[in-house]
């Protein structure tokens, strides 16, 4: 076979004007606007026409240049060319001097132009994809983090933003993701690398969260660690609501760290000294200023999360225990269980007609219908026994409806000290600092991405919301002193348990005043380093029959506020019982506290002074009938009674009670009140208590009749 050859094809001579350089394009350019020259000039074309075309060519380029991006030397460059040319041809149109030196300009400008020309070729900026769109000054953070997420995701994403945090300790970079099925989990699980990456300091970190769409997420990159410092507690304890989200610390960008829980229960686990009872103590603030929500406390970890709390109701600084319910024990706590699973079921019926006319599912809350939370410390505690355990996991089924809900704290997240379900069931998981990293596997899950480092330390953790990514915090530092002007304050504002709840859970929860006086005071005498001697003096001006014999209910007390100046001379002394009555059943144990200053009581007379017949008594000696009624209710423990049960202690009838008091300006309360699961009206110790103090400053003469009123 003879060889084949394949003929090159000749090259075709390229007559078009297309420029093939710098100097054929100058000259090119050059030709052109000589030829618009002369067609102008011929046409008698007016000279504003020259001015308007270099108008637009300077404007074209500067939008284009804009959107490709165009180098600054080469946009200058553009903009001369087109200035030289159009002051020339405008030039020409005006003055048509047709002459060597006319042409002889156009030439020199060709040459320069054409020398310059290699400024016109960098036509855009070195720039990553996406970073147009982010501001100038951000720009460089946004390309080091497309960089970085490529680098150590593999996965090639556009930052669309990026914005500083207000504190200035840190930023948020705004990420769209690429398509082909890169979902939010592959950059979640790497969220600890890209922080080691960044080289962020320690303390901080990177959290990753949603943005707009599916296809876009936010890095929250903390720069400065704030976290490290404490952060305290709000001195604000206006009213707020239950439907509000509560509010227990901030996470590194300032924001409020805060969850709903309405709905769902808290599950808090951390070792000690981690900052978890600083943490419910938080939590006990910002459920106790919700006005449609009341708080039990569970504590069987000796009482301290309640002590603080309670003790300004035990010194007789607020009327009503801020805490509605403590059980500082299993005995207690199971009752407190039972009474809660009573109400969760009684509600359920109780209320349907109200659910109906709001039209919901779920249990409408209010001032008058308050939802109860139970804030459980050492849950761990509360597991060991198995039927406190199964209360709690019954209660946390059947209450969320309802509103009746807990917060749980624990030492681990772990299966033995806090059932399975039980975290499974909870929407609000906290998990406090520690030195192990597996806790958080426990809490969360094992691809979260987070880590222990991105914590400072006791008082930090991480919360996650319903099962989103879980966030650093600090809680709030609350020390004792807060938690007292706390208390003062919700002890004012809190609400009263509904009456068909309160029916529902019974003579346990009718009598829990009792028990509460009871274990607290024992729990104070127990870690009081320097116990003063004495009896605390009751409140009432009742007067013992024999002052001198010892009582069999004396106590040691801590010296109320208002010292020697408050009301307690040996004639006034009475013991509070550290153990209640048998027969006392108060929905709302009485709250003892200082009266105002008064002058030192003269000694008490045996019988009253004589009285001119018909004539007012003078008034300090306090008339037989208010001294009996004031030792009645001191021995009842009770801060009201009915007009039946005060009368029939006395051997009276109502209305031969009523006829006693009336004249001395003692009259039954406006509303009724519930006793021993019977509601009616009556008396309060606190009115009579007013009266005595004004007898004994000699503001209220006592009728004769009054006066001489014999026991019956």
């Amino acid at each position: 076979m003879g060889t084949t050859t394949t003929a090159k094809p000749r090259p075709r001579a390229d007559w078009s004007l297309a420029p093939r350089g710098p100097i054929s394009a100058t000259t090119t350019g050059a030709l052109a606007l000589a030829a618009l020259a002369t067609v102008g000039d011929t046409t008698a074309l007016e000279p504003m026409w020259g001015g308007a075309v270099t108008a637009a060519g300077v404007l074209g380029t500067v939008v284009v240049a804009a959107h490709t991006g165009t180098a600054p030397a080469a946009l200058i460059y553009r903009l001369t060319c087109w200035i030289g040319g159009g002051g020339w041809l405008t030039y020409t149109l005006a003055a048509t001097p047709w002459t060597l030196n006319t042409f002889a300009a156009l030439g020199v400008g060709a040459i320069t132009a054409a020398i310059l020309a290699p400024l016109g070729r960098a036509t855009t900026r070195a720039r990553r994809p996406g970073t147009a769109l982010v501001l100038r000054q951000s720009a460089r953070i946004g390309t080091e983090w497309e960089a970085r997420i490529a680098r150590v995701c593999r996965v090639r994403v556009t930052v669309t933003d990026v914005v500083t945090w207000p504190t200035g300790t840190g930023y948020d970079v705004h990420v769209d993701l690429p398509g082909g099925g890169v979902t939010r989990k592959q950059i979640e699980g790497f969220a600890e690398a890209l922080a080691t990456d960044a080289r962020l300091p320690e303390g901080c970190g990177v959290e990753i969260v949603g943005g707009a769409n599916r296809g876009a997420l936010v890095l929250r990159v903390s720069t400065v660690n704030r976290m490290a410092k404490a952060i305290t507690y709000p001195a604000d304890y206006t009213p707020r609501s239950i439907l509000e989200p509560m509010e227990f610390g901030e996470h590194a960008n300032s924001d409020a760290a805060a969850a709903l829980v309405r709905e769902e229960s808290v599950l808090i686990a951390g070792k000690r000294g981690s900052g978890k009872t600083t943490l419910l103590q938080d939590m006990s603030i910002a459920l106790g200023r919700c006005g449609d929500n009341i708080v039990w406390h569970l504590d069987l970890n000796g009482g301290g999360l309640t002590q603080p709390w309670i003790d300004v109701w035990l010194d007789g600084r607020v009327r009503r225990c801020p805490i509605d319910w403590a059980a500082p024990n299993l005995r207690e706590g199971k009752l407190m269980l039972t009474a809660a699973i009573a109400i969760a079921k009684h509600r359920k019926a109780s209320y349907r007609r109200l659910k109906r006319a709001h039209n919901t599912n779920l249990l409408p809350v209010s001032p008058e219908l308050p939802q109860i939370t139970i804030v459980v410390d050492e849950g761990a505690q509360a597991v060991k026994d198995r039927a406190l355990e199964g209360l709690l996991s019954d209660l946390q089924e059947i209450g969320r409806n309802e509103a009746v809900n807990l917060v749980v704290s624990a030492l681990r997240p772990t299966s033995d000290l806090i059932p399975v379900n039980m975290r499974k069931q909870t929407g609000v998981r906290i998990q406090m600092y520690g030195p192990d990293e597996e806790e958080l596997g426990h809490m969360f899950g094992w691809k979260t991405g987070v880590s222990m480092d991105q914590l400072a330390g006791k008082g930090t953790g991480f919360v996650s919301l319903d099962g989103a990514t879980p966030r650093p915090f600090r809680a709030y530092n609350v020390l004792p002193a807060q938690i007292e002007q706390a208390a003062i304050a919700i002890a004012t504002t809190r609400p009263d348990l509904d009456t068909a709840s309160a029916h529902a859970a019974g003579e346990a929860y009718a009598t829990r005043y009792q028990r509460m006086r009871a274990a607290f005071t024992d729990l104070e005498a127990n870690h009081d380093d320097e116990p003063t001697g004495g009896y605390e003096p009751d409140l009432s001006p009742a007067i013992p029959a024999d002052p001198t014999a010892p009582s069999a209910h004396g106590r040691r007390f801590t010296v109320l506020p208002g010292g020697a100046d408050t009301w307690a001379d040996p004639h006034t002394i009475a013991h509070i019982p550290t153990r209640p009555a048998a027969a006392a059943s108060a929905a709302d144990w009485p709250d003892p506290r200082p009266l105002p200053a008064a002058r030192p009581v003269p000694a008490v007379p045996a019988s009253p002074p004589p009285a001119t017949p018909g004539a007012a008594v003078p008034g300090w000696p306090l008339p037989e009938i208010l001294r009996r009624a004031l030792q009645t209710f001191t021995d009842a423990d009770d801060d009201r009674m009915h007009s039946e049960d005060l009368a029939s202690t006395l051997g009276l009838t109502k209305h031969e009670l009523a006829a006693l008091l009336r004249p001395l300006g003692i009259a039954p309360l406006d509303n009724a009140f519930n006793r021993n699961g019977a509601s009616r009206r009556g008396y309060a110790r606190d009115d009579l208590i007013a009266v005595a103090q004004r007898i004994h400053r000699s503001e209220i003469d006592i009728p004769e009749h009054v006066a001489n009123w014999p026991a019956a």
